[in-house]
């Protein structure tokens, strides 16, 4: 996956580090791990949900990295690193020996896919006030 960009427009009290703990603290309470290093003036975020046992290969974890940025007015969010081995492994898997691994690769993988929209819409609604829906 390439990576998606994402930009937001933020007032003149913007506050990263308020917009970085209410988004560590919606992830958490969704089951995801989430990680928050300060780069500079960027916050690199690390999301990650059952990235471990048969999930994974079961095509069924989540995980991308969203690495955040103010300039000009605009907070920018750049989405990378998305997980998408266990995707295909499930899915090549499925497709060569039985039809359950394809199912959860597929199911996996439209997931994934609609992973940094969520994020970025949910980054938007914290930056706008609004809480996130869990």
């Amino acid at each position: 996956m390439a990576s998606t960009t994402k930009m937001i427009p933020i007032g003149e009290g913007f506050d990263m580090q308020q917009l970085v703990n209410q988004l560590v603290q919606t992830y958490r309470g969704k089951g995801f791990e989430v990680q928050a290093m300060q780069m500079g003036n960027a916050v690199s975020v690390t999301f990650s949900k059952d990235d471990e046992g048969i999930k994974k290969f079961a095509g069924l974890a989540l995980g991308i990295k969203a690495m955040l940025s103010v300039s000009n007015n605009m907070l920018m969010v750049s989405f990378s690193d998305a997980e998408w081995t266990g995707k295909i492994i499930a899915i090549a898997v499925g497709w060569i020996l039985c039809l359950i691994p394809l199912f959860t690769g597929a199911y996996g993988a439209m997931q994934q896919s609609g992973l940094p929209n969520k994020i970025g819409d949910d980054i938007q609604m914290i930056v706008n006030g609004a809480a996130p829906m869990m």
